[in-house]
């Protein structure tokens, strides 16, 4: 499979469509991830709750899932992108915190958004905390903007609902208009 070079080449990693010997992988990178939460922020639910199998495999069948991954050709972070109602969701965005603070994030999210721009979005939310530094403000800087309940599809309006009865809170959505 060709490997698609990405803008976080400079720094020793790739962005490539996953492949199937790294689907195994992604679940550490998940729960690695969860942990640079500041304490008690997360319940303890969500903090060894992981990606089901069946979602990564259906988002690689989809083209919809890419891994960061070193030179040797091992994940240390990926971008899952999911169709909601006919809308590009911004699933799960995550870097290991061995690789953090090197781009890998907002390498993985602009590789995304470029790959569904192909395919035919011209925008993609998101839902994320808006008062964590790597969430809300970050996502802004990459050109997100919060979405207020009378703009919010159901479909996006449902997750941020499920995932309150979940316990998470700060949770806002977001949608980036994406252009070439």
């Amino acid at each position: 499979m060709k490997s698609e070079r990405s803008a976080s080449e400079q720094v020793g990693y790739a962005i490539i469509p996953a492949e199937s010997r790294h689907l195994p992988l992604l679940n550490a990178i998940e729960l690695a991830a969860a942990k640079i939460f500041p304490d008690g922020y997360l319940p303890e639910h969500i903090l060894s709750d992981k990606l089901p199998m069946d979602v990564l495999l259906a988002a690689q069948a989809q083209g919809l899932l890419w891994a960061a991954v070193d030179a040797g050709g091992s994940p240390v972070g990926y971008v899952l992108v999911q169709v909601v109602d006919g809308m590009a969701l911004l699933a799960q965005v995550d870097v290991h915190p061995d690789h953090g603070r090197q781009g890998l994030g907002r390498a993985l999210i602009r590789h995304a958004m470029r790959r569904i721009w192909e395919q035919g979005f011209s925008e993609c939310y998101l839902t994320t905390f808006s008062d964590i530094a790597w969430n809300g403000p970050f996502y802004e800087k990459l050109g997100f903007g919060i979405v207020g309940e009378a703009d919010m599809p159901q479909a996006i309006a449902a997750i941020l609902r499920e995932e309150q009865e979940r316990g998470l809170r700060n949770r806002v959505a977001m949608r980036l208009q994406i252009s070439e």
